[in-house]
């Protein structure tokens, strides 16, 4: 057992710099982990780091900006204080946590591997399951390390949020050098800036508890079900646009907002003029922003029949698809029927709701079968069916008569 020195595949000029640690001995000892002193090869350009910071700060729940942050630090920090240590360098994309804080943000994702992260298979996974199962980090570029680590730095700064130190670590060459530099040893945010963060915090909580808040107390709505062939619907919009111009509620919503504009001016416009951060965008974002109670959701069928239907904003995917069921045809209720958006596809969640799906005020989405099966028409129950009608002949050609279509192009 130890650490072999070993240099890189490439020309002698080249000058790479590798540790490789194995661990065994005989025929079972294979590479286990690798260590770079000099500048990266292969991976993303540096750059990607700050364009992957400054997405991840237009991440509009605080606690989600948080957490995504301060993960990414410890995923980083971590291999630069063990460097050589492999299962410091390996995450399981399956694993529930790590989805939750860092996987479902694709700016996160990028944030690792610009950092040195690549997919890879999981050899402990049975079958195909295990393939490109993993995020590892083939070789640890310490350099581009040392630079994700700053670059997290800048970010929790400007979002208002802790930063740790760069990990003292024997084994980082860059250590004497950065650590005069690193701005969460010496420079630290001004007090009033920290005041000012924490104001604009707490007053995005507040503006997003609010909204929850009517969002979930919308009373109950008929959800009027409609059928209609998709080329012969109207627009969407339109649609949308009669549901929600309703006067009480219009009053309703413009009462809620005048509520906050004192407020929210106030931590927009902060004493210190030079003070920027995503949350004052953010606030700035909700203090506009109309809450929607209601939602009007369109499902297209195989045969492009179409039902519509109206839900609360709340109702999650679960109650959705309870709602929906008795509209359907009897041996589409039987079979395994999901709904979803394309592309890519996306299944409604069963605890998703509409409003967190982004479904509201209004969303198209499609009935799809377990397994790939195809069910014949027709797919909705018989009083819908009656509403269709025959099926529209749509011509075909550049000749087609022109039209309302689904999209009202």
């Amino acid at each position: 057992r130890g650490a072999v020195g070993r240099s890189t595949p490439g020309p002698p000029s080249a000058g790479r710099a590798v540790r490789l640690l194995s661990r065994g001995g005989g025929r079972s000892c294979r590479p286990m982990a690798a260590v770079s002193y000099d500048p990266p090869v292969g991976l993303p350009d540096a750059a990607q780091l700050m364009t992957s910071a400054q997405r991840l700060a237009g991440i509009p729940d605080a606690e989600d900006r948080g957490q995504a942050i301060a993960t990414l630090f410890k995923l980083v920090d971590g291999i630069l204080a063990s460097p050589e240590e492999p299962k410091k360098r390996r995450v399981k994309k399956s694993n529930e946590t790590f989805h939750n804080k860092v996987g479902r943000f694709a700016a996160a994702v990028e944030f690792l591997q610009a950092a040195g992260f690549v997919e890879s298979d999981d050899p402990e996974a049975p079958d195909d399951t295990g393939r490109g199962a993993l995020l590892s980090m083939p070789v640890a570029y310490l350099l581009r390390l040392t630079d994700a680590h700053h670059t997290l730095v800048q970010l929790a700064h400007q979002v208002g949020v802790p930063a740790p130190p760069l990990p003292g670590s024997g084994f980082n060459p860059y250590c004497a050098n950065v650590q005069s530099a690193d701005t969460t040893r010496t420079a630290k945010a001004p007090d009033s800036w920290k005041g000012e963060a924490e104001r604009l915090r707490e007053e995005v909580k507040k503006r997003q508890q609010e909204m929850r808040a009517k969002v979930e107390s919308a009373p109950p709505i008929d959800m009027q079900p409609t059928a209609f062939w998709l080329s012969a619907g109207r627009r969407l919009e339109d649609v949308v646009r009669e549901t929600t111009e309703v006067p009480q509620d219009r009053a309703t919503d413009n009462a809620l907002l005048q509520s906050q504009v004192a407020t929210a001016k106030a931590a927009i416009s902060g004493q210190n003029a030079k003070f920027e951060s995503a949350d004052k965008k953010r606030l700035a974002e909700l203090s506009g922003k109309r809450v929607h109670e209601f939602c009007v959701l369109r499902i297209v069928c195989p045969d492009k029949s179409v039902l519509q239907a109206h839900f609360r904003a709340a109702e999650r995917g679960e109650k959705v698809v309870e709602l929906v069921a008795p509209l359907l045809a009897p041996h589409v209720r039987e079979a395994g029927w999901y709904l979803y958006q394309s592309p890519p596809l996306k299944k409604l969640a069963p605890r998703e709701t509409l409003a967190a799906a982004g479904f509201c005020p209004g969303a198209s989405v499609y009935l799809g079968f377990e397994g790939g099966a195809r069910l014949s028409p027709p797919f909705l129950e018989e009083s819908l069916v009656a509403q269709l009608g025959a099926a529209p002949d749509v011509a075909r050609g550049v000749n087609a008569p022109a039209g309302p279509t689904f999209s009202g192009e």
